[in-house]
């Protein structure tokens, strides 16, 4: 008797989220082409901050928000001494990559993601431009939200 290969491929031990072309399903949420838009910081975020931080301390690690911070810090160290009202062109690349940054940790983790759509990181980023006085108030709102994860016993890992 011959082997009958007519049920190959037809869905039998073939892995889950594959369709039976052989592609991979694509799961995810679609997003628009435009989803984030540059949005001005509030004058008042220190209190956004910590209303934020109230309802996502626990949702989200320290570590996690420390490594998206460690890039601004970097940023703010060579801007704070800087007399000039604008970002130095290297500095204005290095908040380009930032965004490029925090879109990847946020499509890498769902908790990420949610915290940064949550406190509007992308969209006050990208209203920075190159304006010196709006990147040193993103790294305070920054500051702020990591001293009120801590505050309201954020996670450590």
């Amino acid at each position: 008797m011959a082997y009958d290969n007519r049920e190959y491929g037809r869905g039998y031990n073939r892995a889950p989220g594959h369709t039976p072309q052989g592609g991979q399903r694509d799961n995810r949420a679609k997003i628009p082409p435009e989803a984030v838009r540059a949005e001005a910081m509030p004058g008042d975020y220190l209190d956004k901050a910590e209303k934020l931080m109230a309802e996502l301390a626990g949702r989200i690690s320290t570590s996690k928000i420390r490594r998206l911070y460690s890039m601004v810090t970097e940023i703010y160290n060579q801007e704070i001494l800087s007399t000039e009202e604008r970002l130095s062109p290297e500095s204005t690349a290095a908040i380009g990559m930032m965004r490029v940054r925090f879109a990847y940790e946020a499509g890498r983790d769902e908790k990420v993601k949610d915290f940064i759509s949550r406190s509007k990181l992308m969209n006050y980023l990208k209203d920075v431009g190159d304006s010196r006085e709006k990147f040193m108030d993103f790294a305070r709102y920054m500051e702020a939200l990591i001293a009120y994860h801590k505050f309201f016993g954020g996670r450590e890992n």
